[in-house]
């Protein structure tokens, strides 16, 4: 069992080849690092979510002046529409001298304000729709934020969670080389644990002996520890390459230095009708002896 998570350790739980239960407390390191992580992650995810409800005031508001621009556009071409009307029938009332030409004259001065008003509200709409796209692009670009923080806080919270060792399975605990206030790094080995499955034989079979073994083939085994007992079991697998593949520094022949040495296939070796006391008298790394069935 190795840790994922670095720091002192403030208590163990468990001794030396001590029975666990999945999800027992195994040991639990100095938490308040990650603790104050998890509390700046927090801190990073409401400060980003502030933003964001900054930005929507803001696009809201953008987004009503746009609209009150529009209406204003809409009345102010109505009135425009109307004085042009009047404009034209103060000309044709001028030729008639039923009109002065200071009548005509206020006309064209409201109707040439009225123009120019309405120009100046057009501009005005195109910079709150300009406004608009400008601060809905920092709204995507909070988002994103948004994701990072909540991201950087799920990661924080893991991390936290990883302080607390539990036992990942039912089983039975090794050695234990550890003691409280010791400092351990992430990656680092605590202890092992046997898990309580049916355990398995691996004989290791001379390469001559491969070609007579099939996969179902059944087995009597015989334990050195347990000498008033014959086991059966069934073959359940053969390796495809020797033992010595297997090993950190396999064997390499390429320099030319060449002696014959029998090979080793590992073989399984599953117990049948292997009983829960049977199962728990046998421990990891026993000698057995097993013979073949032809």
């Amino acid at each position: 069992m190795n840790l994922r998570a670095s720091g002192y350790i403030k208590k163990i739980y468990f001794t030396e080849h001590q029975s666990v239960k999945k999800g027992d407390t195994l040991l639990v390191l100095d938490d308040r690092e990650y603790r104050i992580r998890v509390m700046e992650a927090e801190a990073a995810l409401k400060d980003a979510m502030a933003g964001a409800t900054v930005i929507d005031a803001t696009l809201q508001t953008t987004q009503n002046s746009a609209s009150v621009y529009e209406a204003s556009i809409a009345e102010i071409e109505i009135r425009l529409a109307k004085l042009e009307k009047d404009r034209q029938r103060y000309e044709n009332l001028l030729k008639r001298n039923a009109a002065t030409p200071i009548q005509l004259e206020q006309i064209e001065t409201e109707y040439e304000a009225t123009r120019k008003k309405l120009e100046a509200t057009k501009r005005q709409q195109k910079a709150a729709m300009s406004g608009i796209k400008e601060v809905s692009n920092r709204r995507e670009s909070t988002e994103a934020a948004i994701q990072r923080a909540t991201a950087a806080l799920e990661m924080a919270r893991l991390n936290l969670s990883y302080t607390v060792v539990l036992a990942p399975c039912d089983g039975k605990l090794g050695r234990r080389a550890l003691e409280e206030g010791q400092y351990i790094g992430a990656g680092q080995s605590i202890t092992y644990i046997l898990p309580d499955t049916q355990k398995w034989v691996i004989a290791n079979y001379k390469e001559t002996q491969v070609e007579n073994l099939h996969v179902g083939q059944e087995v009597r085994i015989t334990v050195d520890a347990i000498s008033d007992k014959e086991f059966t079991g069934k073959i359940t697998a053969i390796s495809g390459a020797t033992g010595s593949k297997y090993s950190l520094v396999p064997t390499d022949n390429s320099a030319g230095n060449f002696v014959k040495i029998q090979q080793r296939i590992p073989v399984r070796i599953d117990f049948t009708n292997l009983s829960s006391e049977d199962n728990e008298r046998l421990a990891a790394g026993m000698m057995v002896v097993v013979k073949a069935r032809q």
